[in-house]
């Protein structure tokens, strides 16, 4: 490993804080193909959940949902290395440094390409192990553990995508991962119904696997592919992949292991919360889970506007510049308010509708809206805490985010939970208010910390 990366010219690199005009119009840049990724992502597990129901049936389908709940721990540590290569290469951007741009690309992409690695070797050897303690009924566990096996065998080179995908932000590209993420969701398409529907073969489960896997691959090819070639703001020579620096890997790692934990405890906490659901009844687990389904869309805004706010501040702070990252963290956060309290109430008139484009049972959709209407209040304070908290990355100040999400997780969020269900029996959306506290609580405590000003000084 080499102690210094070559230096490779910037010229390609937006300049994102140059200019007080330009600041909105940069902010709403780069945030926007956030949320169609975020859709290309969500669209990912729908597709998958339409052609195995219809082709495989209640047990495919079954085996698919609790799969994907598996491959939440390996897709932490994505995050994890994606907010990470962020914040650290935005700084660097920003400070023009152009050899410490190059080492935090390596970086990022040797750490995705190893975690992937082990994440696939432990999930295709344990994957019995796995699914049975997910609880799967005997019938479901041989088409999870194929589903398992075949899906993580493209974990290497997704995590590769998630990696570049980081980084890219960092020099205030949003626009290619986006572009990438489109092309995933066709593949995956494409090659699970060719596969599934007896078109090429009838494979069953293991088809959405096969394509899952595939997909993964070419996103991660095709990102490798786009750097090599000079299409994006930074030119990767792979014969140098190894060119980088200890410092890189350990500034990473600064940022990315508190992401990382903040978002698997949080997951692990979600499980619970939804366990405590699952005690109200079939019917209300299925309104809980269609409300959260429906929910993806209107909260899209608050965290593509958190992921610029990420890029930007750690830019500004790179540049030296702390008042103008206050400034964009501000109008960041007005934007996020704007746009989620439209959400809120568009949301709260629309709900019937939007439960009832997925389900026809009157039970159901009855629940489902109230549910929808209940976490309409919640939405301009997920608008605060999304934003600052994606301000507060930028600046390099995971540690504060992961006690934030950590103490409203396990200290609001399931208590309040199990207190509505277990010591007043209590329907669910009274369950759902736990939810709307929690997201208040984050405000709260965000705005408090950004207040401080004591994010301005941390270092990178």
């Amino acid at each position: 490993m080499a102690t210094e990366a070559e230096a490779l010219p910037l010229t390609h690199i937006p300049a994102v804080v140059a200019g007080e005009a330009s600041i909105n119009r940069t902010i709403l840049k780069l945030a926007w193909p956030v949320v169609l990724e975020r859709l290309s992502i969500s669209l990912l597990s729908a597709v998958d959940a339409v052609l195995v129901g219809h082709f495989v049936g209640a047990d495919g389908l079954a085996a698919v949902g609790i799969s994907a709940l598996l491959f939440w721990i390996p897709l932490s540590g994505a995050l994890a290395i994606d907010v990470g290569s962020t914040a650290v290469i935005a700084r660097d951007v920003g400070a023009g440094d152009e050899s410490r741009v190059q080492a935090g690309l390596h970086a990022a992409i040797l750490a995705g390409l190893a975690w992937g690695i082990a994440c696939s070797a432990a999930i295709f050897t344990l994957a019995p192990f796995f699914v049975r303690v997910m609880g799967a009924d005997a019938e479901v566990r041989p088409l999870g553990i194929e589903y398992l096996r075949a899906g993580c065998l493209g974990l290497p080179l997704i995590m590769v995508f998630y990696a570049t995908a980081g980084s890219l932000r960092g020099m205030g590209n949003t626009w290619m991962s986006m572009s990438i993420l489109v092309i995933v969701n066709l593949i995956n398409a494409g090659v699970t119904y060719l596969l599934i529907s007896g078109t090429v073969a009838d494979l069953g489960v293991r088809a959405s696997g096969i394509g899952y896997a595939t997909a993964s691959a070419g996103g991660g090819l095709l990102a490798l592919g786009l750097l090599v070639s000079g299409a994006g703001p930074l030119h990767l020579d792979l014969r140098r992949i190894f060119v980088t620096t200890r410092s890189s890997f350990a500034r990473l790692a600064r940022i990315g292991l508190p992401v990382g934990l903040e978002e698997g405890q949080f997951m692990l906490a979600f499980l619970v919360y939804t366990r405590i659901v699952a005690h109200l009844g079939t019917e209300q687990l299925a309104a809980h889970s269609l409300a959260l389904r429906s929910l993806e869309v209107a909260i899209l805004p608050g965290f593509a506007l958190g992921t610029a706010a990420t890029a930007l501040v750690g830019q500004s702070l790179g540049a030296g510049r702390p008042e103008r990252a206050e400034d964009v963290a501000k109008r960041v956060r007005f934007f996020a308010m704007c746009a989620l309290s439209v959400m809120a109430v568009a949301q709260f008139v629309l709900s019937p509708y939007i439960v009832r484009l997925f389900v026809d049972d009157p039970e159901v959709v009855e629940t489902g809206t109230k549910l929808l209407r209940v976490f309409s209040i919640a939405l301009p304070g997920m608008a605060v805490h999304a934003s600052l908290s994606g301000a507060l990355r930028g600046a390099g100040d995971v540690r504060f985010v992961l006690g934030t999400f950590t103490f409203s997780a396990w200290c609001v969020r399931v208590p309040i939970a199990a207190l509505m269900v277990f010591g007043l029996g209590l329907s669910v959306p009274f369950v759902w208010l736990a939810a709307v506290t929690e997201n208040w609580t984050r405000a709260a405590l965000t705005t408090w910390r950004f207040r401080s000003g004591k994010w301005k000084s941390i270092k990178v």
